[in-house]
């Protein structure tokens, strides 16, 4: 009882509101779930999930202007836009903590089958300390929590990440260096295939360098985030 009156004075005081429109009454109201846009699978580059790479893909295409760090295989769930970017930050920087539940879920049903068949595991890209002090918990290991209940894969921590510059505050060119060596898997050899998480992709440099110490320890991953720019 105790805990339903909290609960109800919460809701009183500060009701729950979507993270798109802030509508009273849900986290992500159904208007706004019906307008997200998802990465079509038919468009998306079959290798890195690129949103329109099915043909010639600019992201992972080596003979491409575009080409960047490559993050294969990748799969995600939105194309960064407003609606995904209020999401990410409602649950990022304003500590809605329960939209990593919607988030997790929507990850866990664009898995393939084989995939989730393919993985014993399913790990993520940890935030810095400083990002972890600052925003009072991780909010890629909660969505890795949620993927593994989603999958029945056991979550394990197997990336390491030290200090480093925030990657939102950067370009391209000074991400890839904010990210050489910044990343150690020294637990991930005792795993040779995993999912890894996280919650937006933009240049590729933080998932190619988490995949670069999970190779260092014989371990092969493929990548699931929530959006893509």
């Amino acid at each position: 009882m105790p805990s339903f009156l909290a609960q109800a004075a919460c809701e009183t005081l500060w009701p729950t509101r979507c993270a798109v429109c802030d509508a009273p009454g849900s986290l992500l109201c159904e208007r706004c779930a019906a307008q997200l846009h998802f990465v079509d699978f038919y468009q998306a580059c079959p290798r890195c999930g690129s949103p329109w790479g099915r043909i010639q893909c600019d992201a992972c295409d080596p003979t491409a202007r575009m080409h960047k760090p490559c993050v294969e295989p990748c799969v995600s769930c939105l194309e960064y836009d407003l609606a995904a970017g209020r999401i990410v930050k409602t649950f990022k920087d304003k500590g809605e903590r329960r939209l990593a539940e919607p988030i997790g879920l929507m990850m866990a049903r664009i898995a393939q089958p084989s995939w989730t068949a393919w993985a014993q595991a399913v790990s993520f890209v940890p935030a810095t300390k400083a990002a972890v002090k600052r925003r009072g918990f991780d909010h890629a290991s909660l969505l890795a929590g949620v993927f593994s209940r989603a999958t029945q894969l056991p979550c394990v921590r197997l990336i390491e990440q030290a200090s480093a510059a925030d990657q939102r505050l950067l370009g391209r060119s000074d991400r890839q260096a904010n990210m050489a060596g910044r990343f150690r898997a020294p637990r991930a050899r005792a795993f040779e295939r995993v999912i890894v998480i996280d919650d937006v992709l933009t240049t590729g440099s933080t998932l190619a360098g988490a995949r670069m110490a999970l190779e260092r320890q014989g371990c092969a991953a493929r990548f699931v985030t929530f959006a893509r720019v």
